[in-house]
């Protein structure tokens, strides 16, 4: 299909330029008003740096709309969208490629470190659907304390040497399980879990089984010396590329008419397995309704990154909207529920069967 792109503003240093937009047709059913006062809010800095919007809607051309100096093929930092991506490529481990099941102990795996698993009887007992949820147990509060403060557990994880050692050495908070603790590092031991399991690197496994048949080629991902990959927050994408990560899990695991992803495990991964209020989160996915709270006759299923970095997958819409950001003063979940709500009244409702939620 034609692309078609959107130019909404091009931003010059330190002044804004006068460019009128390119008019495309925005999808059956679009409330065009809306969408057209979103993008003047994005331009005039409502929205703070916002780099991209892009809208898919159905098997339409997407509509693609750059802010700020932002091209097409600019590949960026994703942080915890890194998150979601890992999950998909846990349930492609599962699917007859090296990984045997969520409750294999995770200690079977990473196997160079059985002296710490084997300090706290706790931590041995720690399995893959744990690390998936976030709920391992393990001590770690990254929310609390800005990025950028080199107390961040995130950053002291990057800058030591053995990553996987760092995050679990960390005291044990809670039994595994029984707790959601958000943390990047629990992340970064599932993504040394799956390139356990499948022998591959997790860049050589992810882009062989899911980028490679999403035509992803991925110019970074963070790596250790010691090969271990950032799982957590390491990717730099393109939008388009997140489009298509959107479409992936709107469609159930299909692309291109290839089955990429187990459609089983996209449902798995979209229940709600943690959390009783607005806000839920299945496995490295976030989950919510259409209005912004929990509902879930009409949920919305969320990758979030650092800054503002957002996939929304509209099921009932059949819509995949993705917003990429520099906004890392603000609080990227709040951020991208207040535009959930916003969309609500811009995106038509589709007839016909669309992705559920079991819970």
């Amino acid at each position: 299909m034609k692309r078609e792109y959107v130019i909404a503003a091009i931003l010059g240093v330190g002044a804004a330029c006068a460019a009128e937009p390119i008019t495309a047709p925005a999808p059956p059913g679009t409330n065009r008003v809306g969408l057209d006062s979103l993008v003047h809010d994005i331009r005039d800095g409502v929205l703070g740096d916002t780099r991209s919007l892009l809208i898919l809607v159905g098997d339409h051309p997407p509509i693609e709309y750059y802010f700020r100096g932002a091209r097409p093929n600019d590949a960026a930092p994703v942080y915890s969208i890194t998150k979601s991506i890992t999950s998909l490529v846990t349930g492609l481990a599962l699917d007859g490629r090296g990984l045997d099941s969520l409750r294999v102990p995770v200690r079977t795996l990473l196997t160079s470190h059985d002296s710490l698993f084997a300090a706290d009887a706790r931590r041995a007992r720690i399995t893959v659907e744990d690390l998936l949820t976030m709920r391992a147990g393990i001590a770690w509060d990254e929310l609390s304390i800005p990025y950028t403060n080199p107390a961040n557990p995130v950053g002291r994880m990057l800058a030591a040497d053995d990553w996987l050692g760092f995050v679990l050495s960390q005291p044990m908070a809670a039994d595994p399980g029984t707790r959601y603790a958000y943390s990047s590092g629990v992340t970064t031991l599932l993504g040394e879990v799956v390139a356990r399991s499948t022998r591959r690197s997790l860049a050589s496994f992810t882009q062989e089984r899911l980028f490679g048949p999403l035509g992803i080629e991925v110019p970074s991902w963070q790596t250790a010396a010691n090969g271990v990959a950032n799982a957590g927050g390491g990717l730099s994408l393109r939008p388009l590329d997140l489009l298509r990560i959107g479409r992936l899990v709107r469609d159930q695991g299909r692309y291109g008419g290839v089955q990429v992803v187990p459609a089983s495990w996209i449902t798995a991964s979209l229940v709600p397995h943690v959390g009783a209020t607005a806000v839920r989160y299945g496995y490295q996915w976030w989950i919510w309704g259409a209005r912004g709270a929990w509902d879930p006759a009409d949920p919305v299923f969320v990758a979030i990154g650092w800054g503002g970095q957002t996939v929304l997958v509209f099921p009932s819409r059949a819509a995949v909207i993705v917003v990429t950001a520099k906004n890392f003063d603000r609080d990227p979940v709040q951020a991208a529920q207040a535009l959930t709500r916003r969309l609500d009244g811009i995106l038509a409702r589709v007839a016909g069967p669309s992705l559920r939620t079991r819970r």
